[in-house]
């Protein structure tokens, strides 16, 4: 079976092109760490499968989970 990855690949240009525009992000700045999660699931919904990788050490792992679960909470909250 093969799985379209273009999802993927159109969702991590989207965030590489906001990290370039971000005016607050110094010139020499560079990527350090990634957490990606990503659900695949069949279009019937009957099958739901969370898969997460991560370039570094489990304990900051855990640490961007609780980042971006802040950072999601304030976005719903229109902060």
């Amino acid at each position: 079976m093969t799985i379209d990855q273009s999802k993927l690949g159109q969702h991590i240009q989207e965030m590489m092109q906001e990290i370039e525009n971000d005016q607050e992000i110094p010139g020499d700045a560079q990527i350090a760490r990634m957490f990606t999660i990503v659900e695949v699931i069949t279009p019937d919904g009957e099958y739901s499968n969370i898969r997460m990788k991560s370039n570094t050490r489990p304990y900051v792992a855990l640490g961007f989970l609780e980042v971006a679960k802040a950072v999601q909470m304030k976005m719903m909250m229109g902060g």
